[in-house]
């Protein structure tokens, strides 16, 4: 079940004992769990019902014993478990066997991240209640929600205005919620948010962080690369998307290399790129510092990095890590 169909279910259908919501948007993650509180649980008894544990902090055990404990407010008992995923196979276990035969009484809803391993939560969950999918936006979709977004707020966000808010931000949710709150207070009473507007507000820490963690390549810092790459992540974006954007810098580098190799002016690239002249000049001093086969090696890598995060197992962050050691490695200064 995708996301806009578990809102009309919290509308119309009986509440499910147990959900899984599984995927990495967590921001939609949070409001569906917001919808179960609203339906579930009475508004003067919200403060006493609607636990929230960690599966880090919590044992499994602990969140059985909660659900089965009488509830003192409210028709159900409602209870998120974060991040089920990080529990030990005997703490699995205990979830499995309470799958067979979940509190009538009680709502359990667990989170889980879209990697390999503990297959068969999903199909337990789906025998008794309901498996809900929050997959990462694509950077368009990202794009329509934040013009949704803006409407709710009583403001028209042009579609120019929210491609660059992405393109500079990232499509970390959260960052992308607190630079339209910033947008809305800056408009004030103004209805349309323009792309003016938006080049005056949006911080750029996306795309500014990707090139100075090139820099740090270029000049064979690998902690300060990975110090960089952290930020992006704690930023909220996705590891797909900090390779993708990786990709893109590459690509420009090397378009710029090439042309400038070729005799052509940086203003003259300047259109086709799509750099704006005022950073154009950054851009080519960052190219400079690269070689045609630096540049060919890296790409290599980054097509390398995206097969492994979406064929196998490992941590996508340990994939992004082991990428940036990788090229830093291999780099050689053409200074």
């Amino acid at each position: 079940m995708h996301f806009s169909q578990f809102i009309r279910h919290v509308e119309q259908g009986p509440v499910a004992p147990v959900y899984l919501f599984t995927g990495e948007a967590e921001l939609f993650m949070e409001e569906a769990w917001h919808l179960l509180v609203e339906r579930i649980i009475p508004p003067k008894a919200r403060h006493f019902n609607g636990e929230r544990l960690h599966a880090k902090e919590h044992s499994a055990s602990e969140v059985l014993a909660r659900l089965n404990t009488i509830n003192m407010f409210g028709e159900k008992r409602l209870l998120l478990a974060q991040q089920v995923d990080a529990w030990p196979k005997d703490q699995r276990r205990l979830i499995m066997a309470y799958l067979k035969r979940p509190v009538p009484v009680s709502c359990l809803v667990m989170t889980k991240m879209e990697k390999k391993g503990w297959e068969d939560l999903a199909a337990a969950v789906a025998e008794v209640g309901l498996v809900v999918q929050f997959p990462a936006l694509t950077e368009k979709d990202t794009a329509r929600w934040l013009q949704e977004r803006a409407k709710r707020r009583g403001k028209d966000l042009s579609h120019q205005g929210a491609l660059f808010m992405v393109e500079h931000a990232g499509r970390g949710l959260h960052a992308l919620d607190r630079e339209l709150e910033k947008l809305v207070s800056y408009t004030g009473e103004k209805e349309k948010i323009t792309l003016e507007d938006v080049r005056e507000v949006v911080s750029p820490h996306r795309t500014f962080t990707v090139f100075e963690l090139l820099d740090y390549v270029s000049r064979n810092q690998p902690g300060q690369s990975i110090a960089s790459l952290r930020n992006l992540l704690r930023s909220g974006e996705h590891p797909l998307g900090v390779l993708a954007l990786l990709a893109r810098q590459i690509r420009i580098l090397w378009q710029l290399k090439d042309g400038l190799e070729r005799g052509l002016q940086a203003s003259e690239m300047s259109s086709h790129i799509k750099l704006p002249p005022s950073i154009l000049k950054k851009y080519v001093e960052q190219a400079s510092k690269f070689t045609q086969e630096d540049l060919r090696r890296i790409h290599r890598a980054i097509a390398d990095a995206d097969l492994t995060m979406k064929s196998s197992g490992t941590s996508p962050e340990w994939v992004l890590e082991a990428l940036v050691f990788s090229i830093g490695s291999g780099f050689r200064s053409v200074e």
